[in-house]
Parts: C-alpha cells; structure tokens; sequence
C-alpha cells in the first residue's frame, strides 16, 4: 500500500523546513552549557530538557522519507551506500577530525599532554562512534545504522498490515530498552578489542532506531498530507505529546518515539498553514549543517569569555541565538565555497 501522504513532495513542505531549524537551534541550546562550562541554574536546565525532541525528530523525519523513496523511487545496493557516504560519512569524518584536533589543542594549551595518549587508546571505538570530542556527532552513526536496518526491512515494511507495524513497533520498543545503546563493559575495553566493540556498538544503535523505523512506516502508510482543514489538529496533538512527554516522561525504550512522534506532527501540522517559501527551504537545507558545526562556537565562547558564575534561561538563550546566526552564515557561505566544502557541511 502506498503512503497516502505521497502526495506532497518533503520540500514544498515549510512546516517541515521551519521545525528542522527549530531543532537545530534546540540542540544548540541543549548543548550550550558547553560555553560556560555547564554552569547553568535549573530554570535553564529545564529549558535545555525540553529540546530533547530535536534528535529524535531528525531520526523519525529521515526515516519518514527514507520509507518513500524506498517505496518510489528504490535504489540498488551500490548506488544507495555511494549516496549516504557522501551525505553522511564525508562531514562525520571530517568535523570528527576539527573536534579531535580542538581537544587535542585545549589538553596541549592547559599543559596537559599526558592525557593525549590515553584519550587516544583507551577506547579508540567509542571515541570514533561518538565522533572524535564531539557533543553532537554521534547522530551520525546512529541515523545511518538506523537507514541500513531501514533499507533491510524495506521489504517487510511495506507488506505488513497496521496490527504488524504496531506488533514491531512494540518489540523495537522492548529491544530498546534491554540493548544499551553502547557497550562500555570493562571486558571490551582496550585498543584490541575495539573492532569488536564497534561492531556490537553499531549493532546497538539499530536496535535504539528499530521503534522509530516502525513508527515512521506507520505514519508514512496512514498520514494524509496536510491541509488549511486538518493543520490545527495536527498542530494540537504534536503539541499536547511534547508537553506531556516533557511534564510526564515515558520511559521502556518509549522515550524517543515519543519525542519524534509529537514534533513530527507538529511540523506536519505545521506544512498545512504555512505556505513554501524560500527562506523555509534555506532553513532546512542548512540545518544539519548547522548541526556539525554549532560546537565550534560553542568552544570559541567557551575561550573567548570565560564566564566563572552560573546562567539562567537569558543566557542560555542568548549564547544559543548568536551559535545559531554564526553558525547558519558559516553554513551560507560553505554553500557558495565548491563541492568538496559543500559536502564537508552536509549539504545537497
């Protein structure tokens, strides 16, 4: 059966592009305690928490269009993995690289070279998987384990009626919460037994998609495209999921279900009133880019105004907006700067 939401192509949707900007600029905010050390009162901290639908919304609206294509327009194998490895591997690669290096610099700066060696080889998988000292990069691994696992379900996916995508959903759900999402047992640890611990690490990180995947295909199979008629509807149960999920958390393997589903529908909501537009595209075009590189002036504040007491929510606001602007010109300009620049920011 195919989506009923085939209808409207993902970029005519501003909904969508506005909410990807939206969680950007949440995972800036969440991970703006970097700037000042995570010296931040709780009114901030509670403000950073309920941005935890960013990621989880990144993963189910991935997973979203890659359920479509899979149902449109499949590719083979080859083509397929040449397609994600230059979205996705080049900049993972790359900005691993620039924040290893940052970290490296900061230890050599504050007279601390002893800990170089260590950082290194003590857990070499782990390290890379979470991509060098990054605080956000470990989305990369995650969404593209997420899509293999994705890819191989592809068949079963589209076949399998409303009570066995929901029967999946359930079990993903369970694995989820039995499978930690890495493997840092002290049996593992060690330099010769990071292939090993990689490869579990990997695994594990298809497992934390499995519910999502379901959940994506669920709403790909039974979600019309919005309109001016249904958007408040959407717009309201989007809504009331973040501010209940956020009040009354779920847990067992639930919570990033959650999350993705109450953003999702209000993004999709969302795409029913606004119209497109291309500062909407420009947005969500520059998102994930943004998303690489947010960290970096996180660390330059970090350095460049020392702050030795604790911020509240105008703080935290403040240092998330002024990332969120220098960080979408950086992502401009790499735009107009060539293939090989383009690529290192994630952009199409």
């Amino acid at each position: 059966m195919k989506s009923k939401s085939n209808a409207t192509p993902p970029e005519r949707m501003a909904g969508i592009e506005w909410m990807r900007g939206v969680a950007a600029f949440g995972v800036i905010c969440i991970h703006s305690g970097l700037a000042v050390h995570n010296q931040t009162d709780s009114a901030a901290a509670a403000l950073r928490a309920s941005f935890s639908f960013a990621v989880p919304f990144f993963l189910a609206l991935s997973f979203f269009f890659a359920i479509r294509a899979e149902t449109v327009r499949p590719l083979s194998w080859n083509p397929w993995l040449r397609r994600h490895s230059e979205r996705l591997l080049i900049p993972f690669f790359f900005w691993s690289l620039v924040y290893l290096g940052l970290h490296v610099a900061k230890l050599i700066l504050h007279h601390q070279t002893q800990e170089i060696k260590s950082l290194l080889l003590n857990d070499p998988a782990g390290l890379l998987l979470s991509g060098g000292t990054s605080v956000a990069l470990y989305f990369v691994p995650l969404l593209l384990s997420g899509l293999i696992l994705l890819r191989i379900l592809a068949p079963l996916l589209n076949r399998l009626p409303l009570p066995g995508l929901l029967l999946g959903f359930m079990v993903g759900a369970i694995l989820h919460q039995l499978v930690p999402d890495r493997f840092p047992e002290a049996s593992l640890q060690g330099p010769w037994l990071a292939l090993p611990k990689f490869c579990l690490s990997l695994l594990a990180e298809a497992v934390r998609c499995f519910p999502l995947i379901f959940m994506a295909a669920i709403l790909n199979r039974f979600l019309f495209s919005p309109s001016t008629k249904e958007a408040p509807a959407f717009l309201a149960l989007g809504g009331v999921i973040l501010i209940l999920q956020n009040l009354f958390p779920l847990t067992f393997g639930l919570t990033e279900s959650i999350w993705g589903l109450g953003a999702f529908l209000l993004a999709w909501g969302l795409s029913g009133v606004v119209k497109a537009n291309p500062t909407a595209f420009i947005v969500g075009r520059f998102s994930f880019g943004v998303y690489l590189v947010h960290q970096v002036f996180l660390e330059l504040i970090q350095v460049t105004f020392p702050y030795g007491g604790t911020i509240g929510i105008g703080g935290t606001l403040l240092i998330s907006t002024v990332t969120f602007a220098a960080s979408m010109a950086t992502v401009a300009v790499a735009s107009r700067s060539g293939p090989f620049v383009s690529r290192v920011f994630g952009l199409k």
